[in-house]
């Protein structure tokens, strides 16, 4: 009977350090975000745009495709549509 309570008394010592333990960790971690809060880090500066200029083979590519997009867009056969000047945004 004697090995009960002594098995009993270790299960409630170790539940009870565990506990401690566990109170410690989160007075600690409140206060370090106390005294050190978290800063964002700065925004990255936006790239300056230095992509070359589209050449004359990628317009010829991607002009069959606008025109396409803008006849089935208006309803309208791809000869009726005429694309006059591409702008990037």
């Amino acid at each position: 009977m004697n090995e009960i309570y002594t098995s009993i008394t270790v299960s409630i010592i170790a539940i009870s350090v565990i506990f401690l333990v566990l109170t410690v960790l989160i007075f600690t971690i409140k206060l370090l975000v106390h005294f050190v809060p978290y800063v964002a880090p700065p925004k990255p500066a936006p790239k300056p745009q230095t992509a070359a200029p589209a050449t004359a083979t990628e317009e010829d590519e991607h002009i069959p495709a606008i025109v396409a997009a803008m006849a089935s867009y208006l309803s309208q056969s791809p000869e009726k549509v005429q694309v006059v000047s591409i702008q990037p945004r």
